[in-house]
């Protein structure tokens, strides 16, 4: 249920990254299994509301994929930061996310702005 006392989550934002956890050695050493591209990550953040009338305890992230009309929640229980990391994804792929402030009696609001990503392929 939607509460029109909790504030939305300010601008959401999110930025798509290439993950490369390798040492420059295992190219060196020739070993390219070690050296294909990893998988991509997105980073997403925002600013937690300045005036609600209810304190705001976490967010809930949704993500939906091209082609899908609808949101998945992204997280198990509500998350205090106001950043998210999105590691399950698929090259190439369209994704839509939006983030809700959650007040202690888990009532979310309205959702933020949505995003949407392509991740390269």
């Amino acid at each position: 249920m939607t509460s029109n006392r909790l504030r939305t989550p300010a601008r959401l934002t999110a930025s798509c990254f290439s993950i490369s956890r390798l040492l420059f050695a295992c190219c060196l050493l020739s070993l390219p299994a070690a050296c294909k591209p990893k998988p991509h990550h997105v980073n997403l953040s925002w600013n937690a509301p300045v005036t609600s009338p209810v304190p705001v305890v976490g967010y809930n992230i949704y993500r939906s994929a091209e082609g899908d009309p609808a949101y998945h929640l992204l997280n198990k229980s509500p998350i205090k930061e106001t950043k998210y990391v999105d590691y399950l994804l698929e090259n190439g792929r369209t994704y839509n996310y939006m983030v809700k402030s959650v007040d202690a009696h888990g009532v979310e609001s309205f959702p933020s702005n949505m995003i949407r990503l392509t991740i390269p392929k």
